[in-house]
């Protein structure tokens, strides 16, 4: 199943939906035990395998979050508040995250504190939740709100795609490498009339079978287009 919690459908919102992915694929309300996270929107959500659970960093609705919850997915879901040691992340909102299976660890990038940011953060998920910035090397691709990252497991590096730059939109293509040293390259710049144009608020996915990444729509000139990106061979 696919798990959707929160967003802004006319005001910020904090149910949870799942949309079953069997054959006729039917959307539920989730209805957790506990206290929830307060509404939002703008925050990310990571599936932490290792304990069966989803991890959700941040958002906003009349203030910015830096708060990060657990809900439990087997037997009767569970909302729980974490509370990492270490210096969090400013709060903040339109920012990407991806989980790290190696390290086991959430990575989340850039978003909007009122600014742009271009920071990168760990969230150590084994024993107790521990936050550490990661300095990166390598100049990176700037300040980005409303980007979208994945993880690609065979090159163990986080990609992240477009987003609100400065000034403007963006479409190119980042890598950070994991391993050692992280480091920022540029994998791929815009590339007017030949690759998916500037934009934000688009979403990525990984796709292992065929080694490439999926873009869907977002905010640029066509709001609804799709396209797929080969990692394999360059």
């Amino acid at each position: 199943r696919m798990l959707v919690f929160g967003g802004d459908a006319g005001s910020p919102d904090a149910q949870t939906w799942a949309l079953s992915l069997g054959a006729t694929p039917s959307w539920s309300l989730v209805v957790p035990s506990g206290t929830p996270p307060l509404a939002r929107y703008g925050h990310s959500a990571v599936r932490d395998p290792l304990r069966e659970r989803m991890i959700v960093f941040g958002g906003a609705a009349a203030a910015r979050f830096d708060d990060v919850w657990s809900l439990s997915l087997p037997g009767p879901p569970v909302w729980s508040r974490l509370q990492p040691s270490g210096t969090p992340p400013a709060a903040r909102e339109n920012h990407c995250a991806i989980y790290d299976p190696v390290r086991d660890r959430m990575i989340v990038f850039g978003g909007s504190a009122g600014e742009g940011l271009d920071d990168v953060w760990a969230l150590d998920l084994a024993g107790y939740p521990t936050w550490s910035r990661i300095v990166a090397a390598g100049a990176g691709p700037g300040t980005r709100t409303r980007h979208a990252a994945v993880y690609d497991p065979v090159r163990d590096r986080m990609l992240v795609f477009g987003g609100q730059g400065v000034d403007r939109s963006t479409g190119d293509l980042w890598a950070l490498s994991l391993s050692g040293t992280p480091t920022w390259t540029q994998v791929l710049a815009e590339t007017p009339g030949s690759g998916p144009e500037p934009r934000s608020g688009h979403t990525l996915t990984y796709d292992p079978a065929r080694d490439r990444r999926w873009l869907v729509g977002g905010f640029g000139p066509v709001g609804n287009d799709v396209w797929t990106l080969a990692l394999a061979g360059g």
